[in-house]
């Protein structure tokens, strides 16, 4: 099965956020050289529901803006796995960016599909790169002014 990406919400995404650009998040996966077969699921949810995944995976309280898991980190075919974006985050950290919620929350599924692209932010060096990268892709489907 060719890579692909689907879109779930749980709560009323911004309107610009729809439709969601699913087959760009799929072109990011393979373009970062994750995988050319799969699926993973986005997932928009409110702060509850993340802060419930949160504290069930990662032993933390509270609610934060992205988790991605990957259904099996050490397949070794094709990729399979969610990326949660918590909607009352991208609110907030959109209205601190000056930007509207969708670009934030885009931002934010792309930030998680790095992660299951194994890009990670353990290093002053790696985070900038990982950076990059996301905000390469932000501008893609969202182009506006360049952001931190």
């Amino acid at each position: 099965m060719p890579l692909r990406a689907l879109f779930h919400a749980s709560v009323d995404p911004p309107p610009d956020l729809e439709p969601f650009p699913v087959d760009l998040l799929a072109s990011l996966l393979r373009e970062e050289g994750i995988a050319d077969e799969g699926e993973v699921n986005c997932v928009l949810v409110d702060d509850d529901e993340i802060a419930s995944l949160n504290e069930r995976f990662h032993g933390r309280v509270g609610p934060t803006d992205v988790l991605a898991f990957p259904y099996d980190p050490h397949a070794t075919e094709g990729l399979h796995g969610d990326i949660y974006v918590s909607l009352d985050r991208a609110v907030e950290q959109a209205e601190e960016r000056g930007e509207p919620p969708a670009r934030e929350a885009w931002r934010l599924f792309v930030h998680g599909a790095l992660h299951l692209a194994g890009h990670d932010h353990q290093t002053a060096a790696a985070d900038r790169v990982m950076r990059e990268r996301q905000e390469a892709w932000v501008e893609l489907a969202f182009p506006g002014p360049a952001s931190s």
